[in-house]
């Protein structure tokens, strides 16, 4: 069996993820899918997405580097999920 991560704890991270957006924004995390665009369909600014990363930090009790990151990682809720499970794995 390999080390990767399961599908249980790819979950968890979207929920985590979407959670954190959900409080930021202050709504019910039905409300968002993997395929939400951040930009295009919340239109967040570069000070949104910096606040929805200092959120998932805190909620995750992580932090990472901000040359780890660029516009690819906050172009859907789903490419976010990737990045913090990417960092997480690292």
């Amino acid at each position: 069996m390999s080390a990767a991560a399961s599908p249980q704890d790819s979950r968890d991270i979207a929920a985590e993820v979407t959670g954190s957006l959900a409080r930021m924004l202050g709504r019910a995390p039905e409300t968002f899918s993997p395929t939400t665009r951040l930009v295009q369909d919340l239109d967040f600014d570069s000070t949104n997405v910096l606040e929805l990363l200092m959120r998932v930090e805190a909620d995750l009790g992580v932090e990472f580097d901000p040359d780890t990151f660029g516009p690819s990682a906050f172009e859907t809720v789903d490419s976010l999920v990737g990045y913090v499970r990417r960092h997480l794995d690292a």
